[in-house]
């Protein structure tokens, strides 16, 4: 089932082509640096649609003389899945079918035992195989563990790619440390702070990302000038820290709901739903996160917009947020769903 970890995995190359290029190098295929891509759309399902056929990624690849397009189908795998190996040769035929151009499947797997069932080869067929599929693969057999700072500075994403697929890492703390310390050299303060947001939904486990909060919070210096840093080095210098942890954790929440409101809506924008102004602000207006999770969930199977918006009901299982004793009174009379479907 999809998750944070998993689409920020599959998600990330395909809107950075220098780190896509260093992921074509690893596998051999002779792609010459300085390609473009094209994001395509997911949905395989056939007319009718009797069952969702959910692709991760998928991108029109064009390299720097517009010669020799194809398509690039990435797909993160945390686990061996044995209905994967029906569904990817199926995604293959489809791709092939539909666009009539070569295409490539690569797997993104976090460890070597889910890397090598995902290799294949796929065969289905009597005597000699009547199709074959045999995926590309990035783990970390193949991936380079990042342990020079100087290595990661030269390219941030690449890093974070890189500390991805060596999550299981025994030493994964130690290679955080080397990325968190290139990542608090980079002068752009602000894609800085998007990466390293970036990294922690990627990480695909609790412990995990707290080394890395951990890390963040001892690497990055609060700034001057920005309303983040003042209000944190106001608290520092007149003693107030309770009233400085709040506000930290305030807008660790805030972001977290910022967060889940645009998963929310790229899953909506893949599965095709028709995404109308008034359906944004719906989604992107809600605080309650756990209504935002059950959106999230409901999503991925639902085929209606009225399915995803349906007002909660006991056996959904919303949990309530954690609310300190004096604002219970007052959240206690809002309506848990903000309102009827707008579509």
């Amino acid at each position: 089932m999809p998750n944070v970890s998993h689409d920020t995995l599959h998600g990330f190359l395909p809107g950075r082509p220098k780190a896509l290029n260093r992921a074509l190098d690893l596998l051999g295929l002779g792609i010459p640096p300085g390609v473009t891509t094209e994001t395509l759309a997911t949905d395989a399902s056939s007319a009718p649609k009797m069952f969702t056929r959910q692709m991760d990624s998928v991108l029109r690849v064009v390299r720097p003389d517009g010669r020799d397009p194809f398509i690039l189908l990435v797909e993160a795998q945390s686990g061996i899945e044995t209905k994967k190996e029906t569904s990817w040769p199926y995604y293959v035929a489809y791709l092939r079918d539909r666009y009539k151009l070569e295409v490539v499947l690569l797997v993104l797997c976090v460890d070597k035992a889910t890397a090598a069932w995902a290799a294949g080869p796929l065969r289905t067929g009597l005597g000699r195989p009547t199709q074959m599929t045999a995926p590309h693969v990035l783990g970390p057999a193949n991936v380079p563990r990042v342990s020079r700072i100087q290595d990661a500075s030269a390219d941030l994403d690449f890093a974070a790619f890189c500390l991805w697929i060596h999550s299981n890492d025994p030493d994964i703390e130690g290679i955080m440390t080397v990325v968190g310390e290139a990542l608090a050299q980079d002068t752009d303060h602000e894609a800085r702070d998007d990466l390293a947001g970036l990294i922690e939904d990627g990480l695909g486990s609790e412990h995990a990302r707290k080394i890395w909060r951990n890390l963040m919070e001892t690497l990055f210096t609060p700034r001057r000038g920005t309303i983040v840093g003042d209000a944190r080095l106001a608290g520092q210098e007149e003693g107030r820290e309770e009233g400085r942890e709040e506000g930290r954790e305030e807008g660790r929440e805030e972001g977290r709901v910022a967060g889940k409101a645009e998963q929310l809506l790229r899953l909506m924008e893949r599965r095709g739903f028709p995404m109308t102004e008034e359906t944004r602000q719906r989604v992107i207006t809600c605080t309650d996160m756990p209504l935002l999770d059950l959106w999230f969930d409901r999503a991925i199977d639902a085929t209606t917009l009225d399915e995803i918006f349906a007002r909660p009901s006991a056996t959904d299982r919303v949990p309530a947020p954690a609310q300190s004793p004096e604002r219970t009174a007052v959240r206690s009379q809002e309506p848990t769903d903000p309102g009827p479907s707008a579509d």
